[in-house]
């Protein structure tokens, strides 16, 4: 199973996934981390790291990667995310601007896709989720 990780700015990464929870039920390898004003990037990448191994160890080292959905490109949460991809053996891939159907697409699909097509449907699901809601007269 591929983990997936929500990295945001202040406390937006917990509640997404609560809704896909309440929508998909409870789910395994799925967490939120949030970069706090205090914070420091070496905290998060520390905190990211371990949150990554958890992920290969809750499956027996049989982890099939991990999808990191982080909340703005170029943001110090991405540079994290970046920073740990670079430094990591493992299979990772990184999308950013992360919103609802992201993190429904990534959990809804995960078990059925290998790593790099998942973060392909997951990107073209956002993208999706966005629209321009307009009511006509």
């Amino acid at each position: 199973m591929i983990g997936i990780i929500v990295v945001t700015h202040l406390d937006t990464a917990t509640p997404f996934i609560q809704e896909a929870e309440r929508m998909l039920g409870n789910q395994k390898c799925v967490m939120g981390l949030n970069l706090h004003e205090n914070e420091s990037l070496e905290s998060l990448c520390q905190h990211l790291s371990e949150s990554i191994e958890n992920c290969f160890k809750e499956h027996e080292g049989e982890g099939e990667g991990v999808l990191i959905l982080t909340d703005l490109f170029g943001s110090s949460p991405t540079n994290a995310c970046l920073k740990t991809l670079y430094s990591s053996q493992r299979p990772i891939e990184i999308l950013t601007g992360v919103n609802l159907p992201m993190v429904i697409s990534s959990l809804s699909y995960r078990s059925r896709l290998p790593l790099k097509e998942l973060a392909e449907k997951v990107l073209s699901d956002g993208q999706k989720g966005i629209k321009h809601a307009v009511v006509h007269v």
